[in-house]
């Protein structure tokens, strides 16, 4: 494997399951430096004789953000690039929808990753050649038929990203939003494990539903791979750009 990354020190967000777990493997495959931020305690027996930093925070509550990421940063004695991969999803209709439901996935999907990059871009900035990650869905370009109120959130991602890419182009930091399709993660059932009755089911039958042409889903893996690849200086002239890994799915 080509090690695209040495030197640089990475924020994985999310990073101690699913998409997140891939990356931090990946990225540290690639030779960065990787710090983990997380609820969930990552378990470093795993990672080998060059194992990441790690902190335990909640991406929606702002004083958990800022402890974890001055933390890290000051662990890594540096940030040059993010990956904001902390999520939930939910598998119910507008109607079925739960204020609290509601209010949770934007807490974490959207509020999180906004929260998450402010406290880093000082790090960032201090740096003319740093990346921002963030995780959006294919539910932020089209009607996916799995949540309305997670796709609405994905798709502030986006916009998010796409606006911070323009903020800080000139001076140096770029910003992209991978969008995977399905994922072979326990992303519902760990939403399910969350607070405001979130559901595991994705009603993968909803009528009208595009089915990917790959007809399979993809592992973490495959998206890490992604995500590594708009981090390094391979993607120096990528910036505000959405990159779907969806197996053909936004294609028909």
């Amino acid at each position: 494997m080509t090690r695209n990354l040495d030197g640089r020190r990475l924020l994985v967000t999310g990073g101690a399951g699913g998409i997140g777990l891939a990356t931090t493997r990946r990225l540290l495959a690639d030779g960065a430096t990787v710090a983990v931020l997380d609820r969930n305690a990552l378990d470093h027996r795993t990672f080998g004789e060059r194992p990441p930093f790690s902190a335990e925070c909640d991406v929606a509550a702002p004083d958990s953000v800022a402890a974890a990421v001055s933390d890290l940063a000051s662990r890594l004695g540096g940030i040059d690039g993010v990956v904001t991969c902390a999520g939930v999803t939910h598998g119910s209709t507008v109607e079925e929808t739960s204020p609290a439901a509601w209010q949770r996935m934007i807490d974490v999907n959207l509020t999180g990753t906004f929260l998450c990059v402010q406290q880093a871009l000082p790090y960032l900035l201090e740096n003319p050649a740093s990346a921002l990650v963030t995780i959006g869905s294919v539910g932020a370009l089209v009607a996916a038929g799995r949540s309305a109120a997670y796709d609405a959130t994905k798709g502030g991602v986006l916009a998010l990203t796409r606006s911070i890419a323009v903020e800080y182009a000139d001076r140096g930091l770029r910003a992209n939003c991978v969008c995977p399709g399905l994922v072979a993660t326990d992303l519902a059932a760990n939403s399910a494990a969350d607070t405001a009755g979130l559901r595991p089911d994705l009603r993968p039958t909803v009528a009208g539903r595009v089915r990917p042409p790959a007809a399979r889903a993809a592992d973490p893996a495959e998206i890490a791979a992604v995500i590594a690849f708009a981090l390094s200086a391979d993607a120096s002239f990528v910036t505000g750009a959405c990159l779907p890994a969806d197996g053909g799915y936004t294609a028909v």
